[in-house]
């Protein structure tokens, strides 16, 4: 990794020495203030100083990335994974999630200059969406009860190697019940359904973690979940706990959004889980890749 500034004063080739000897690309306040007032009281003004001089690229106030020679914007320096930690560090827990996620575990072959990022509901920032370099990053507020509680639901990742700057993102079983939750913040539920599809391929995915991951979030996000399993040929998974799910009363759609405007008369109900399938039946077989639908 070049870190290597066009011309640069004493000060700033300490700070970019530092970042550097740290196996880092950025600069954050006030996370960073300690050992930047040890090279200089005015460290406020030396940022500025390189980032006028392009030793530095701004993200956010406060927020740096160091410039590698030969880069001529943010884009060029740092991955859109890093910037979004860089933004999101010091405001609480989060993670990359939704189709974020789906691109990064290879779920689906869609790109987007979207980047989605879950935090709590009592984040202290008032940031709704950030412009990063050619990304955006749209911040999701999630209840406490439909945070991340176990281990299984998010992980650290590294964001390039060579690198100790990591960015916390969904699992791959995190991915496949959000993608349920929020189909509209993962490419639609065209989308998530093929994800499952290919998900079901996936040797390391962890169904049962699926299963108990959907059941915290609640008896909608279960039977969508448990409609899935039944339909990618896992229903092993759910042999004591199917038949506590309670199918009676109100149905539980399988696309929130109802991206497809189909009526209650239009959709049908699974009997087994009290799914409201309201998508097309020929698309929901394509989608499935010709798996068996219970």
């Amino acid at each position: 990794m070049s870190v290597s500034p066009r011309t640069v004063s004493p000060e700033a080739s300490a700070v970019l020495e530092h970042v550097a000897a740290a196996k880092r690309r950025t600069v954050s306040l006030p996370g960073d203030r300690a050992w930047l007032a040890e090279i200089t009281p005015h460290y406020a003004r030396l940022l500025d100083r390189m980032t006028a001089r392009k030793s530095l690229y701004r993200v956010l106030r406060g927020q740096y990335v160091v410039a590698p020679r030969a880069t001529d914007g943010i884009d060029q320096a740092a991955a859109a994974e890093l910037l979004v930690d860089l933004v999101l560090r010091g405001q609480g827990e989060y993670y990359l999630g939704f189709l974020s996620a789906l691109i990064a575990h290879r779920l689906t072959d869609l790109h987007t200059s979207t980047l989605y990022a879950a935090i709590k509901q009592d984040s202290p920032t008032d940031l709704t969406t950030v412009s990063l370099a050619d990304s955006q990053l749209r911040l999701v507020r999630l209840s406490p009860s439909r945070w991340p509680s176990q281990e299984g639901e998010r992980e650290r990742v590294r964001v390039q190697s060579g690198l100790k700057e990591f960015v916390w993102r969904s699992t791959i079983e995190r991915t496949l019940v959000d993608g349920l939750l929020r189909p509209e913040l993962s490419g639609g539920i065209e989308t998530v359904i093929s994800s499952w599809t290919r998900a079901a391929e996936h040797e390391q995915v962890g169904w049962a973690t699926v299963w108990t991951i959907a059941k915290r979030l609640g008896t909608a996000t279960a039977r969508r979940v448990a409609y899935l399993l039944i339909s990618t040929g896992h229903e092993h998974i759910l042999t004591e706990d199917l038949p506590e799910l309670d199918v009676k009363g109100a149905p539980t759609p399988l696309d929130r959004p109802n991206g497809y405007g189909m009526t209650l008369k239009e959709a049908t109900r699974d009997s087994r889980t009290g799914v409201l399938v309201n998508v097309p039946a020929e698309q929901l077989r394509g989608w499935l890749d010709a798996t068996a639908i219970g």
